[in-house]
C-alpha cells in the first residue's frame, strides 16, 4: 500500500470514528468570531428611544414577542416605525441583551381574501 492510500485510509476511519476532523489546529489565544447577525419579523408592540418590542403569531405556535436594545449605531427610520407596524429587525445576541443593528419597516399585511 502507498504512502497516498495510507492517508486516505487513515481519514476514512478518522471519519467514521470521530464523524470530523479538524482542518487546522485552532489557536486558543485567538478571540472568538463576532456572532452572525440574526433576523426575527412582526409587528411593533412596544417602541422608545432605547428599546424596540416586536410580537408575532406564526400557525400552530403560541405568539412569540421579543425585546430588542436600540443604540446609537442602530440603523432604522424613525419615521416610518410605528405602534401596530411591521418590521424586521436584524440583532446580535448579546450578553446584556439582543442588539437591534437595523430595523427596516415593511408594508402592511394584505387583507384576507375572502
Amino acid at each position: 500500500m502507498t504512502n497516498k492510500w495510507r492517508i486516505v485510509a487513515c481519514l476514512a476511519v478518522g471519519l467514521l470514528v470521530g464523524g470530523t476532523l479538524p482542518l487546522r489546529a485552532q489557536n486558543p489565544d485567538a478571540p472568538a468570531p463576532a456572532p452572525k447577525p440574526q433576523f426575527f419579523g412582526g409587528t411593533v408592540t412596544e417602541l422608545d428611544d432605547a428599546h424596540i418590542r416586536v410580537s408575532r403569531k406564526l400557525v400552530g405556535r403560541p405568539l412569540e414577542s421579543r425585546t430588542f436594545i436600540i443604540d446609537a449605531n442602530t440603523r432604522m427610520n424613525k419615521a416610518a416605525i410605528h405602534i401596530k407596524g411591521r418590521v424586521t429587525v436584524r440583532y446580535q445576541r448579546r450578553p446584556e441583551g439582543d442588539l437591534a443593528l437595523e430595523v427596516q419597516a415593511r408594508p402592511p399585511a394584505r387583507p384576507k381574501s375572502p
